[in-house]
């Protein structure tokens, strides 16, 4: 990459002319809008829900097919025209909840001339008859099959709902991951007290909110050899110096860029070529990952959270 900013899969991506605009606006990669398998299930079956599967089974197998080829032939070419327009690498997007044959479409992204596959995978542990490690292996499930059809490099965007997280990510990158994604951001209740309804929570994230992925990359980034990517609530040059100083590899923009527009992305290049400048820095290798548990005086300073707490008295 020309530089660690990408940005994330959003609808700042979802068109190749917004593609086109990212690389205008400096950033070192994008990550193309999402295809959802949720999305395509739903579809899929809203075009067939008046069908009779016993009686047209031949029909029903087909227009299923074709369903699902039509979400997946508009996907490909978006990754295939974003290529040409743009210099810039393109990793596509996948969302996904099982590791179902749909993973197959990896493949013929990889064919279209996609530069790397960015996995959304997101298992909500909420049912109290799964135990972890049964919710554990759909993740490691889906990546030995990515891993055994696609060459090119993948991540693996996750939330921090692991009992056991940092093994966890360990064994992910052991079957095949490239690299990790910390920490994606997902839908987020609330409560309307007048009208009495659960309504969604804000959308976008607030600067706050990179705390976690700040303290897990830095614990995980010098111990587990795979590239880490940051994201949410890195809204400035500050923070993603921040994240390239624990370890980080990349930081991905999305809630920053959607509230300050692509003006942002050399805001932000600009601050970290000055930071560099005043600290004698010339490449950002020079000082990624110096701040890492690995590389600290004080390692325990990354997981004494509570101890900090008690001490400040808010515990």
């Amino acid at each position: 990459l020309k530089n660690p900013v990408i940005v994330s899969s959003s609808n700042l991506t979802s068109t190749v002319p917004k593609v086109a605009a990212c690389e205008a606006a400096g950033a070192g990669a994008v990550v193309l809008k999402s295809l959802f398998e949720e999305q395509i299930a739903a579809d899929v079956s809203g075009m067939m829900e008046n069908m009779d599967s016993s009686a047209y089974s031949e029909a029903f197998d087909f227009f299923q097919g074709s369903g699902q080829n039509f979400y997946l032939d508009k996907y490909l070419e978006l990754v295939e025209e974003s290529k040409k327009a743009v210099s810039i690498p393109v990793i596509a997007s996948l969302n996904c909840v099982s590791a179902g044959n749909w993973i197959e479409y990896a493949k013929r992204i990889e064919n279209v001339g996609a530069d790397a596959l960015e996995l959304n995978v997101f298992v909500m542990p909420a049912d109290v008859k799964k135990e972890g490690r049964e919710i554990e292996r759909v993740y490691i499930d889906i990546v030995r099959k990515i891993r055994n059809r696609i060459g090119i490099p993948f991540a693996l965007k996750i939330g921090p709902h692991f009992s056991g997280l940092a093994n966890m990510i360990r064994e992910l990158v052991r079957e095949g991951a490239s690299g990790i994604v910390l920490f994606n951001r997902f839908y987020r209740p609330d409560v309307d007290i007048e009208r009495l309804r659960i309504k969604a929570a804000p959308i976008l994230s607030a600067p706050e909110e990179m705390a976690l992925s700040l303290q897990w990359i830095a614990l995980l980034s010098g111990e587990i050899g795979a590239d880490f990517g940051a994201t949410t609530g890195i809204h400035n040059g500050e923070s993603v110096i921040k994240q390239l100083l624990v370890g980080a590899k990349t930081v991905q923009l999305c809630s920053g860029l959607m509230k300050e527009g692509l003006g942002l992305i050399s805001e932000i290049m600009s601050f970290i070529t000055d930071w560099m400048d005043r600290h004698g820095y010339g490449r950002i290798d020079d000082f990624r990952g110096t701040l890492c548990q690995e590389e600290s005086e004080n390692p325990e300073t990354y997981e004494r959270s509570q101890y900090v707490k008690a001490l400040v008295g808010i515990s």
